[in-house]
């Protein structure tokens, strides 16, 4: 072998090893499991947001679409399911709320109950038969 074909060779198996790594560290990242450690873009009560949506979801979306909201509400109604959490925010009458998505890990069930006034941040995502927040932790 000459001189600039172990040179080639070399520098191939360092690229080689230098994206296997980014590759192998891209893959297993941590996963972003809440917002707790993200900046609140918007704080809203949970019925200006509720009523906001019901009058007009597309102008709503452009100011709440994808941001991290602070929600504050009654908890109506907590269920579980696989690895969520759901804490639904919403006065008894009405039929609309906004449904707030937990991971497991970071919402211990036993600390809330239905009746109780919370804060919640989460990540809008739009307005289905409720306004869904995700990835969300309790605002203390």
């Amino acid at each position: 072998m000459t001189y600039n074909t172990k040179r080639f060779f070399l520098a191939g198996i360092v690229l080689a090893v230098l994206l296997g790594f980014m590759g192998w560290h891209w893959m297993f990242r941590p996963a972003d499991t809440s917002v707790a450690s993200k900046k609140t873009e918007v704080v809203i009560e949970a019925d200006a947001l509720i009523k906001a949506y019901s009058s007009n979801e597309d102008s709503t979306n452009t100011l709440y679409l994808n941001k991290v909201v602070a929600v504050t509400g009654n908890i109506d109604n907590i269920t579980e399911k696989d690895q969520e959490i759901s804490v639904y925010l919403k006065k008894k009458e009405e039929s609309t709320g906004v449904m707030c998505s937990f991971y497991k890990t970071e919402l211990d069930k036993n600390s809330i109950k239905a009746g109780q006034v919370i804060s919640v941040k989460g990540i809008c995502t739009g307005f289905l038969m409720d306004v869904v927040l995700t990835k969300c932790s309790i605002v203390k």
